[in-house]
């Protein structure tokens, strides 16, 4: 029997405010919730951090 060892990634959601955009990525420091993040690569509207979250990643 194999072991799976479980480590947990923090992801940051990011949404636009005036699109139906959205994306994840890795936490940076420094992120927190409605922090204003950039521009929209699709209709150039601001985009903010809607979440932070927690997931467990298993790995062999």
């Amino acid at each position: 029997m194999s072991e799976q060892k479980t480590q947990t990634s923090t992801i940051t959601v990011v949404k636009c405010m005036s699109c139906d955009y959205n994306a994840e990525r890795e936490y940076k420091e420094g992120d927190y919730v409605m922090k204003v993040e950039g521009t929209c690569p699709k209709d150039g509207g601001k985009l903010y951090i809607a979440g932070i979250y927690m997931k467990e990643v298993r790995r062999k």
